[in-house]
């Protein structure tokens, strides 16, 4: 295996074949490495002395890579602090053209070392990358917004002209990187956006509210059908951070009139997510925004409709015995899956 790993690494850093393709290949080895071909000459096997067997290669490259990794990220953290320390004292005196091109500069040194870094296809590498490429997206979206204040862009609509472009690069960056903090990305880009339009488009700041919180809420619900029909890889990122922006963005925009409906859709999403937890194995992490939605949710509720301290925390306490028991269940079933 520690040959054809460094062959799928050279085909990687040549370009033959993408760092997915990589991993997916050497995952299909792992997985079917017990599986050998039957030797044509046991005998001569059996007598090939120990010593002829091949060295391990040495894990030194693989040290170095890590090591890489966090200069990097000491690096990142150097030129973050330095860049801003520097635009607070002269941001306000640069021309708009000045302002461009320094976040434009930024832009594209980030840029290209993810893209350098993602083509290496050590694991230290690719976290490396996946964390540039995350800045690019927030590189993206300061440029936007430069670009949209010097264009004279009033409040309302700067929102879209920011996340719009930001959703662009994420979701181009996540169709060639499957990974998990690209996704992220995405969902959040794509999450401002739909806020952004429901801030244009509804003028009342109580039905904005309850908009917004119900858009979000199907844009999280969508992300997580979406992760567990394998549309979204991997799938557990899909399944936590789209149920949890569903559960919080209910929670969070129930005020004013819209308080009971937008807290009882909360409660009831919570306790339906928590169910398909329990009945679907594949799916289980649904526990984690469920139980926090209901956790969340739950003693507001209660106070909103009752206004009774103690009545409020025993609503917290039965939520915590139900979810106990709900725990106790999901490892039950799972002990007794191996023995059929």
């Amino acid at each position: 295996m520690n040959g054809l790993e460094a062959r799928i690494d050279r085909w990687v850093e040549a370009g033959l074949i993408t760092p997915a393709v990589g991993d997916d290949l050497r995952r299909y080895e792992h997985e079917h490495q017990d599986i050998a071909p039957p030797p044509t000459a046991p005998d001569a096997v059996a007598h090939v002395p120990e010593a002829a067997a091949p060295p391990p290669p040495p894990s030194q490259p693989r040290a170095l890579a890590l090591v890489g990794e966090v200069v990097g990220y000491l690096g990142a953290a150097l030129v973050i602090s330095a860049v801003s320390f520097l635009l607070g004292r002269t941001w306000a005196d640069l021309p708009t053209a000045g302002r461009i091109a320094i976040v434009a500069g930024l832009l594209a040194v980030v840029a290209v070392g993810g893209t350098l870094a993602a083509r290496v296809a050590t694991d230290p590498a690719q976290r490396l990358a996946s964390v540039l490429l995350l800045a690019t997206v927030g590189l993206t979206a300061w440029l936007a917004w430069v670009i949209a204040e010097a264009a004279g862009v009033s409040d309302e609509p700067m929102g879209i002209a920011v996340t719009a472009p930001a959703l662009v690069v994420a979701a181009a960056i996540y169709v060639v990187r499957r990974r998990g903090l690209a996704q992220l990305a995405t969902l959040a880009a794509l999450a401002g956006l739909a806020s952004s339009i429901v801030s244009v488009t509804v003028a009342d700041d109580l039905d904005m509210g309850a908009a917004i919180g119900v858009t979000l809420a199907t844009v999280g619900a969508v992300w997580v059908v979406a992760g567990a029909l394998g549309w979204l890889r991997p799938t557990a990122a899909a399944l936590v951070a789209g149920g949890m922006l569903t559960v919080l963005a209910l929670q969070t925009t129930a005020y004013d009139e819209t308080r009971t409906p937008m807290l009882i859709t909360a409660v009831a999403v919570a306790i339906a997510m928590i169910a398909v937890a329990i009945a679907v194995s594949r799916l289980a992490l649904l526990i984690v925004p469920g139980g926090i939605g209901l956790l969340v949710s739950t003693p507001q509720l209660i106070d909103h409709l009752v206004g009774d301290a103690v009545a409020t925390w025993v609503g917290v306490l039965l939520t915590g015995v139900a979810l106990v028991v709900a725990a106790v269940w999901m490892v039950r079933e799972r002990r007794q899956l191996p023995g059929g």
